[in-house]
């Protein structure tokens, strides 16, 4: 079994929310400090956060805000020979929990894998990616579909009351979670 990493995906605008979405704080953490425990309790020892160069294990974007697909392109070739899967994450879904990434991480085909309704979380295998022309991807389902990654059929749900792939995207979803920006 090869070397999987995790990837935040943390370098968006956060147009709708108006302000830095991983920075928010929710129950206490912020969304990403809450990605990176997340990642951590999948059973993942390194963690990068893409985008954000800032960050410690950050990566830079090489087009600034060119969108997740292309983020996960950049951090694959950052990261080529150093693993060769990276389960993908969005740091604006809190909710996440390893139910959801654990039988991702055990299934883990050469082309990678995701949630048939969800396109993340997601493994994505690192040297497939190095092989795509990136100008040709601009869209999540796009890069999955290229890599020819293998769709999970029923992502497994926690009990509760809210979709644990909802993204936190304006500020009205993170009153509905009871969340605080402070």
């Amino acid at each position: 079994m090869g070397r999987t990493a995790g990837l935040i995906l943390a370098g968006g605008q956060s147009i709708r929310m108006g302000q830095d979405k991983a920075s928010l704080m929710w129950e206490g953490k912020t969304l990403l400090s809450r990605a990176r425990t997340l990642l951590r309790n999948a059973g993942l020892d390194a963690i990068h956060v893409g985008g954000r160069p800032d960050q410690p294990d950050g990566l830079p974007d090489s087009v600034p805000h060119a969108g997740p697909a292309r983020a996960i392109l950049d951090a694959a070739g950052l990261l080529r020979g150093q693993y060769d899967h990276l389960l993908v994450i969005p740091v604006d879904m809190p909710l996440l929990s390893p139910a959801q990434l654990t039988p991702l991480l055990g299934a883990r085909p050469s082309e990678g894998c995701y949630w048939q309704a969800h396109p993340l979380p997601a493994v994505i295998p690192v040297e497939a990616c190095c092989t795509l022309i990136s100008d040709d991807i601009h869209s999540i389902k796009r890069l999955l579909t290229t890599l020819n990654a293998k769709p999970l059929a029923t992502a497994p749900e926690e009990a509760g009351p809210a979709d644990p792939f909802s993204n936190i995207n304006t500020p009205e979803a993170l009153a509905g979670l009871g969340a605080t920006n402070r």
